[in-house]
């Protein structure tokens, strides 16, 4: 039922994403949503300015999670559903991604809590759709220049999202002819966003501009609560088939596409590679990863196999699967 729904274009679709948060909502096993925002900020050091006003928000009151979580996960999953079918990424519409966002986010520990990649994760997305969608035009200039003004936002709530600049190069070098001014645009608009987030902190409170301090977790989160050990190996288990079928559905379909495709999922790629090197990046630097990192490359790559599959059946399974094991970690674990 889900697959037959998702796999198609139909709106009415996305009303069931509030339905499916009501059941995976209840936190990490029985802590809940409160505990979990307590350990976020007890683990989340201050120094970038964005993320001052929601730490403030949230430790006045920490249901104040909950409602920013739903919100996020509502936002995020719907633009990303719709950026990558604006960038023709599949071979068809769909809404596979959106189903996929909050499953993946419902498999890893303190997953819908807003921290800061969490928050500054919008932007990035609309950052890549300005920059997919705007390929076939003649000039783009404006729209790279926003692109980089809006990672730049980002990288005021986590500042590794600047790498992310690098996924914008790898866009333009695998779709356009060389012109240095579309390569420069992007960095202005990154640098000059965070010259204007270091200068009003200057002024207002030097403490507010921490980047090298932000990066760091002040006090080890706790652990999550040990789950079962049968949990783990059928997690192992489904998540190697499901990455296993990706790797060859995703080469299958993209061998075929045409050159402009072609084009675009290379660009996807780069951002999933990106992302992946900012997830070791943060493991290294506090143990830690934030999901959200991985949870919105994985949600459009795992969509391939979901969308590719000639047994609807088999691809049925696969999600009545992920979403068990997501329903087992947030109610039994």
């Amino acid at each position: 039922m889900l697959i037959k729904l998702f796999r198609q274009d139909r709106p009415t679709a996305l009303f069931l994403l509030p339905v499916l948060l009501l059941l995976l909502w209840p936190g990490i096993g029985s802590t809940g949503m409160l505990a979990s925002a307590r350990e976020l900020l007890a683990g989340v050091p201050k120094g970038m300015p964005l993320y001052t006003p929601i730490r403030a928000l949230i430790g006045i009151a920490p249901w104040m999670a909950l409602v920013l979580g739903v919100l996020l996960v509502l936002g995020l999953s719907h633009r990303l559903d719709s950026s990558a079918n604006d960038a023709e990424l599949f071979d068809r519409r769909n809404h596979m991604p959106a189903l996929l966002f909050p499953v993946l986010l419902a498999l890893m520990p303190r997953g819908m809590v807003p921290g800061p990649a969490f928050m500054g994760a919008w932007a990035i997305l609309w950052a890549l759709m300005r920059t997919w969608t705007a390929m076939g035009r003649m000039n783009l200039l404006s729209r790279l220049f926003d692109a980089g003004l809006l990672m730049g936002i980002a990288g005021l709530f986590y500042l590794p999202f600047s790498f992310l600049i690098v996924v914008l190069w790898a866009t333009l070098a695998v779709n356009r002819p060389f012109h240095w001014r579309e390569y420069v645009l992007p960095l202005l608009g990154l640098g000059v966003v965070l010259f204007l987030g270091w200068g009003i902190c200057h002024f207002i409170d030097p403490e507010l501009w921490d980047p090298i301090g932000s990066m760091r977790a002040l006090v080890p989160a706790a652990p999550p609560m040990e789950l079962h050990w049968m949990y783990r190996l059928l997690g192992m288990v489904v998540l190697g088939i499901l990455l296993i079928a990706t790797v060859f559905t995703f080469y299958s379909v993209y061998s075929r596409s045409v050159m402009r495709v072609k084009n675009m999922r290379a660009s996807l790629l780069a951002f999933v590679f990106a992302m992946g090197l900012l997830a070791l990046f943060a493991w290294w630097l506090t143990d830690q990863v934030p999901p959200v990192l991985v949870a919105m490359p994985a949600a459009v790559l795992l969509s391939f196999p979901f969308l590719q599959a000639r047994r609807i059946a088999w691809a049925e399974a696969g999600v009545w699967a992920l979403l068990a094991l997501a329903l087992w970690g947030r109610w039994v674990g």
